[in-house]
């Protein structure tokens, strides 16, 4: 039994209200709904980051319909989301009877020492910004805080064919069920697991090698169902292994035994003296690459151990491999 719970809710108000919406008076009919349904106000928010805008999506609806066109900057893309109604209503109706959550592959990575609990709202979308991800923390009508994902249909097709070279339904349902759903809440669930047992970072190579564990399982846990055509479709794990080792090396190098207090910023890269971008792609590819290796070697229990255990355990059990050494373990 898992004293890891996380409660999963699905929200396909910004698909459904959007596509049912076919005039002026479908729009006010549905005002209350638009300005109420959690979906719609997490695909809200997320749009209104992305972009940098105000825009609501009930005055970008009215405006559609009255005018019978978006307006200039169509920031929720109502464009291309009427372009394809009758696509998006049969693929909201195939997703609605889908499976979009393996909540208890995640709670097997945690140990069954702490009982902690973590909710997250799926938002189904046709409208708005990015086609995957972008998770926000934010308070519901009745103060509860939620952790929110968004799919946006719309953009799903292209995206994949764009990124995996090919599109099905079956592909979109692993996409969003492990690809999306599995690495976002196995972060979200590690870091909301690490403030319970406290286990705060004081230094910045700590929260380099948090960054490193957390983010190289999200991405295990997110291909462990098909390897071989995530590492086809994304370049196989070992492709500039050894270069984004030295500088993962060179990551922790440059932020030493510099400490939170010292440091007022939040990009480790910047603290490191290293590009966000190059920072970040390493700290994937060496963890990933960590996560698969031990897998392999050691079996999932050995995640299961590195969660239990912090990050210097993960980077131990990998170490002990002997291929490449990572800096960064506790050394006496």
């Amino acid at each position: 039994m898992y004293r890891m719970k996380i409660h999963y809710t699905l929200d396909e108000s910004a698909a459904r209200l959007p596509l049912a919406i076919r005039s002026t008076e479908g729009v006010w009919d549905h005002v209350a709904a638009l300005r109420t349904a959690p979906g719609v106000h997490l695909v809200e928010l997320t749009t209104q980051h992305v972009l940098n805008t105000g825009a609501v999506l009930v005055d970008e609806l009215a405006h559609y319909f009255e005018e019978g066109a978006p307006s200039e900057a169509d920031p929720y893309q109502l464009k291309t989301c009427y372009a394809n109604r009758a696509v998006l209503e049969d693929l909201l109706r195939d997703l609605s009877e889908a499976p979009l959550a393996t909540l208890d592959e995640v709670e097997a990575l945690f140990p069954p020492s702490v009982e902690h609990e973590l909710s997250v709202l799926l938002a189904l979308t046709v409208v708005g910004v990015p086609a995957f991800g972008y998770v926000r923390t934010y308070n519901d009508s009745e103060g509860e805080e939620y952790h929110g994902i968004v799919v946006n249909l719309a953009q799903a097709r292209p995206h994949l064919e764009e990124a995996l070279g090919q599109f099905s339904l079956s592909l979109l349902i692993d996409t969003i069920r492990y690809g999306l759903f599995n690495h976002e809440v196995f972060q979200l669930a590690y870091a909301s697991f690490c403030e319970a047992i406290g286990r705060t970072p004081d230094r910045l190579s700590d929260r380099l090698k948090n960054n490193l564990m957390s983010r190289g399982i999200a991405w295990y846990v997110g291909y462990r169902h098909d390897l071989a055509f995530y590492d086809d479709a994304q370049s196989a794990p070992e492709t500039g292994l050894e270069a984004q080792v030295h500088q993962w090396n060179a990551l922790v190098a440059g932020v030493g035994k510099k400490k939170f207090a010292d440091w007022l910023v939040d990009d480790l890269s910047h603290a490191a003296g290293e590009s966000s971008q190059a920072s970040e792609q390493c700290i994937d590819v060496v963890g990933y690459h960590v996560a698969r290796m031990l897998v392999d070697h050691y079996g999932e229990s050995s995640l299961r151990e590195s969660v239990a255990q912090g990050p210097d355990t993960f980077l131990s059990l990998y170490n002990a491999l002997g291929e490449y050494q990572l800096d960064g373990t506790v050394r006496a």
